[in-house]
């Protein structure tokens, strides 16, 4: 005789058009898998008590949790997480660890709470103040989870702000540090083409300055000439008539030299005399002039690139100079690139 005792499996055999009947169906396995839940983290609670690299090797519940069950570590890490805040446990030298909520967790073995409301009754449990006292806690996590079992998770965020609000009203001044100081910041680096990529971040005050420098020298050409040049070509010629005004001014100092090794004490450094034909300052030109110093290819001319190259001796070399010493056998050494 064959067995005909077979599980059940969905769809299971409900009327027709019974809506109450699904809905008590879903309700109930909705609580059945939280309850399994709640289990799951006191377990987990248990194997954080007894020691989880002594039992498993693994330096953390949450690492252990995330190869056992197969998760992301972030999930791992927020089921780790509320188990721990939801369960007590023991500590090596034997005395009790209590939990952070633990009428949640009390409730939460039955089934009637989601896991998001959890999250949010322990979020605000964490923010309540030391000189708040046990009774009016445990008053508040019970108004808490009343509501959490009835309400949605963004309800449970709502009540627990005004119940902040209520028991702290100074709020915590630990946890509202002094604001940090922004600076600016730039990044220039040089491609293996020979180009030069740079990005920054300025404050305002510095961005408004550039700002103000390269709009009246990026405007399209006067008096209605043709000007082929791109909106980003524009900028890109008036960034580079500030270089030059930038470097032919006097009192633009030199670049830093690290110091000679293996001297006793430093001297100071001797005054550079700079040459007697030092360039004029370029004078000002009236807005709405594209900058004599690139031509129609988009090639810099005049002193300036005599100049950058004067500069660029004194850079460090690249890794690809440094690969590309020359040999004995070599008559000819190779060029060394532009390096920054």
């Amino acid at each position: 005789m064959t067995s005909t005792n077979t599980p059940k499996a969905f769809p299971l055999n409900l009327p027709e058009g019974d809506a109450d009947l699904l809905l008590d169906e879903l309700q109930s396995r909705l609580c059945e898998g939280r309850r399994l839940a709640a289990e799951v983290g006191q377990i987990l609670a248990e194997i954080e008590s007894r020691g989880v690299r002594e039992l498993y090797g693994f330096n953390s519940i949450a690492v252990f949790y995330e190869h056992v069950a197969r998760v992301p570590r972030a999930e791992a890490q927020k089921v780790t997480g509320r188990a721990l805040a939801l369960n007590s446990r023991r500590a090596r030298d034997g005395t009790s660890t209590q939990p952070v909520a633990p009428l949640t967790g009390v409730t939460a073995a039955t089934g009637v709470l989601a896991e998001a409301g959890i999250d949010r009754i322990v979020t605000v449990l964490k923010k309540l103040p030391d000189h708040v006292t046990a009774s009016a806690r445990s008053e508040a996590e019970k108004d808490l989870v009343d509501l959490a079992s009835v309400a949605r998770p963004r309800d449970i965020t709502v009540a627990g702000t005004d119940l902040l609000a209520l028991l702290d009203p100074d709020g915590s001044t630990t946890e509202d540090p002094a604001p940090k100081r922004e600076r600016s910041e730039f990044w220039l680096r040089q491609k293996r083409t020979g180009r030069w990529d740079m990005r920054g971040n300025l404050d305002p005050e510095t961005g408004a300055r550039l700002n103000a420098l390269m709009v009246p020298r990026a405007y399209p050409a006067p008096n209605g000439e043709a000007d082929d040049r791109t909106p980003a070509e524009r900028r890109g010629d008036a960034f580079t008539e500030i270089v030059d005004l930038a470097e032919s001014e006097p009192d633009v100092p030199l670049p830093r030299q690290a110091p000679e090794r293996g001297t006793g004490q430093s001297q100071p450094p001797e005054p550079v005399k700079r040459p007697e034909h030092n360039p004029k300052p370029t004078p000002v030109r009236p807005k709405s002039y594209p900058s004599p110093h690139r031509g129609h290819s988009g090639v810099r001319e005049g002193a300036a690139t005599e100049r950058s190259q004067n500069v660029a001796r004194i850079r460090p070399t690249r890794w690809w100079t440094r690969l590309s010493k020359p040999r004995a056998e070599n008559a000819v050494p190779p060029q060394k690139p532009l390096t920054a």
